[in-house]
Formats: structure tokens, C-alpha cells, sequence
């Protein structure tokens, strides 16, 4: 990769980062109290790293069957698998579910999001207890999918207990360290 497209990848990140401090300071999207955000510096993230930028190959899951999902609220919310993401990391093979959540109702033209939750060696100690999301806003085309850990975020749950938020499949539990994206909160 040559150094301007390795600058512009920075430059993306940085530019997501900054965009996700400036929502938390927005009372309208923000999870954080009026109190919270007037303290609020900006969260703290991993250096970027552009080894966590992967390509990995989508295995879809057709016959996969709406289940449950835990909360943090002790209630459930209904997911389907919808495939399964294979990916190196420094060398070694991993994998990740991909879901969607399952709505009784959705309005026209609504988005889809698709869902990454994961757990790794950093979970409760240097990153949030209970895991980190990345989504896809729609599903991507084809086979081959760009997964950035880089963009990981913590759920809503993290800064208040107003939110209901899914726990993360055993499934999506990486048996590495992964640092990049937000720490702990």
C-alpha cells in the first residue's frame, strides 16, 4: 500500500472517531447524561493499526433459524445468523457471525444493519466488560467483506443503564487480543 492510500485510510478512521465523539456530545444521539457530556473529552481508542483492517470471506448461512438473544436488561431480542466471516489475523484463522435482528414490524425504507458483537482478550480488562460492535449499515454484496477493527465501539449499555443491548455470542468470542478501535469507558 503506498503511503498516500495508507494516509487516506488514517485520515477515514480519524474521521469516523471524531464523528463518533461529536455524536456523544449531541443530546439528540447521545447515550451520556447532560452531566456526562459536559465532562465528556472524547472517548479513548487503540492506535490505528491497518493490520486490523481484514478482508474476510462470507460464508452464508440461508438456512439459519431466528434465535433469541440475551440482553443486558435480562429480556431477549430475536437474531438470525445470516453468515459466518473467516478472516486471518497475524497469521492465524478466526471466524464471526454476522446477524440480523428480527423485527415484528419494520417501516419502509429502513435501513438493515448488520450486526458483528465480539468478545476478545481485551473484554473487562482494557476494553468494556461486556464486548464491542461493529455493523454494516445494509448488507454488503458479494463474498468478500471488509471487517475494520479499527471502528469497534461500545454499546450504549456501557454509559448508562437506560439502554437495552445484546450480549455477544459465545460464537463471536476471539481468543486474541484485539486493539484497535475504543477502549474502555
Amino acid at each position: 500500500m503506498t503511503k498516500a492510500q495508507n494516509g487516506s485510510y488514517l485520515q477515514e478512521v480519524k474521521a469516523w472517531q471524531e464523528e463518533l465523539n461529536k455524536e456523544y456530545l449531541d443530546p439528540n444521539k447521545s447515550p451520556l447524561t447532560e452531566q456526562q457530556r459536559r465532562s465528556f473529552q472524547g472517548h479513548r481508542f487503540y492506535p490505528i493499526q491497518e493490520k486490523y483492517r481484514v478482508i474476510a470471506r462470507f460464508e452464508p448461512t440461508p438456512d439459519s433459524k431466528p434465535f433469541p438473544l440475551g440482553t443486558s436488561k435480562g429480556t431477549t431480542k430475536v437474531y438470525k445468523r445470516i453468515g459466518v466471516l473467516h478472516f486471518q489475523l497475524d497469521g492465524e484463522d478466526y471466524t464471526l457471525e454476522a446477524y440480523v435482528e428480527q423485527r415484528r414490524f419494520s417501516l419502509p425504507g429502513q435501513p438493515i444493519y448488520v450486526f458483528l458483537p465480539l468478545v476478545d482478550e481485551t473484554t473487562g480488562n482494557e476494553t468494556y466488560g461486556a464486548g464491542r460492535y461493529m455493523h454494516y449499515e445494509g448488507i454488503p454484496e458479494g463474498t468478500e467483506w471488509v471487517i475494520d477493527f479499527n471502528k469497534l465501539y461500545n454499546p450504549y449499555c456501557a454509559y448508562s443503564d437506560n439502554y437495552e443491548c445484546p450480549k455477544v455470542p459465545e460464537a463471536n468470542y476471539l481468543p486474541i487480543k484485539i486493539e484497535a478501535g475504543i477502549k474502555g469507558y
